[in-house]
């Protein structure tokens, strides 16, 4: 495990040199981002939500299973219509034939026949058959899902294609023919409409995630086709997070799951789970111009997220990109205590101790804190850990920080942005008795 001080260092180095691999050479956006909205005329012809990595394991009482039913119900009870449900891989855990019987279960309880299912197949979906014969997960796929494997659909007029892996459950190269003469076959009908790709992992060095779990060959085919508005998973990675939505020659959109959430503080260390219970899932809107509104729902919660709210216009023109790397990056500031802010300390039922304190903002809420907890001048527990901010709902953080003798300590918390921005600490003492 590294220490804190270089794990911070490298997550700082390490973030602007991926904020060079981010940006596409020939995308001259200046200037600083905006904080764009949708306008109050808004109106959508096109509504559909867009989900990634439910891992059901057969089992109705699952959480994983019941997030997944209550989203029909949360979107039919918000609005008049639901027009389509992507799912982008990864809907079973790992690709059991009773997984797909409790797929098909919940979608026949709780679809409306207005509401197009638009699944394809993620790695998971061939896990159980790796170890002698992967092409099964195709199989099984066909039997209960779709003989189709790969789907283009028309939606209200807009283009859905949706790319399954190839049948060792691992790569797309003979996909990328097809998905090529897909998009051209659509961006033909009109070259200026968005035109929605899915597939499970995201295209590399595009959203949060895609360093460590990117497909380059997607995206060699897709950065030809700026219309492209491409929706993936496979990281779990906060879709909360700012770098979660990107655009260069196309425009990518990473969709975290709806069973957990993860990230990564410094690309190097490895996944994280984020802290608690959290998943959710994207909700898309398009009005007649192909304008699209896209906000965040948080499972746990059964609310949107306030802050996670993103207006895209111009979607065929590279020079109109208002969610590059850079231009998200300009409107990070550091996060910050609120004023008087406090550290607390309980005891968990176990004899661990629990750290409360309240959550730092900045423009964009903290993605991680560096806590250290020292007894004279010695350290007894040294950590950085995820933020709340993969929740729409917090009270504060809740870090456990072990079993500690009795006595005094000294607390020091460290905030830090999403764009590794060092933020205001927070110092205290605590006393275990």
């Amino acid at each position: 495990m590294l220490s804190n001080n270089l794990s911070q260092f490298m997550s700082k180095s390490v973030t602007s040199l991926i904020g060079v691999l981010f940006t596409s050479s020939h995308i001259k956006n200046p200037g600083k981002g905006k904080e764009l909205k949708a306008p109050d005329a808004f109106s959508p012809v096109l509504r559909f939500a867009v989900c990634s990595d439910v891992h059901l394991n057969g089992e109705k009482d699952q959480e994983a299973a019941v997030r997944f039913g209550q989203l029909f119900d949360d979107m039919y009870s918000a609005f008049d219509k639901l027009d389509a449900l992507v799912i982008a891989g990864d809907f079973t855990g790992g690709g059991a034939e009773k997984e797909y019987e409790m797929f098909n279960l919940i979608v026949s309880e709780h679809i409306r026949p207005e509401t197009k299912l638009l699944p394809i197949l993620g790695n998971h979906e061939f896990i159980n058959y790796r170890d002698y014969d992967a092409t099964i997960g195709y199989d099984v796929y066909k039997k209960y899902i779709s003989e189709q494997v790969d789907t283009h659909f028309v939606v209200n007029g807009f283009h859905f294609i949706g790319v399954s892996y190839d049948n060792d459950g691992k790569k797309f190269a003979g996909k990328l023919a097809w998905l090529k003469e897909q998009l051209d076959e659509a961006v033909k009908e009109d070259p200026s409409k968005p035109v929605f790709v899915y597939q499970h992992p995201h295209p590399f060095a595009t959203v949060y995630g895609s360093i460590n779990w990117g497909t380059y060959e997607v995206r060699k085919v897709l950065q030809k086709y700026p219309q492209v508005v491409n929706f993936s998973g496979h990281s779990h990675y906060a879709p909360s997070d700012p770098r979660s939505v990107w655009q260069g020659s196309f425009t990518a959109v990473g969709c975290g799951s709806l069973a957990a959430f993860m990230g990564n503080l410094n690309y190097i260390e490895g996944d994280k789970d984020a802290p608690g219970k959290s998943g959710g899932f994207r909700l898309v809107e398009v009005d007649k111009d192909g304008c699209i509104r896209m906000r965040l729902y948080d499972s746990e919660n059964r609310t949107f997220f306030e802050n996670c709210e993103y207006y895209f216009t111009n979607i065929n023109k590279t020079t109109k990109r208002n969610y590059t790397w850079h231009r998200q990056k300009s409107l990070d500031t550091k996060p910050l205590f609120p004023n008087n802010a406090q550290i607390f300390a309980e005891k968990a039922s176990d004899g661990s101790v629990l750290l409360k304190f309240p959550n730092a903002k900045g423009h964009y809420d903290a993605e991680n804190y560096k806590i250290t907890v020292s007894a004279s001048g010695k350290k007894v527990f040294e950590k950085t850990v995820i933020s709340d901010y993969v929740r729409a709902v917090s009270d504060g953080m809740s870090v456990n920080v072990g079993s500690i003798e009795k006595g005094e300590y000294a607390v020091k918390i460290v905030p830090y942005s999403p764009y590794a921005k060092k933020g205001s600490t927070i110092k205290g003492t605590i006393e275990i008795s």
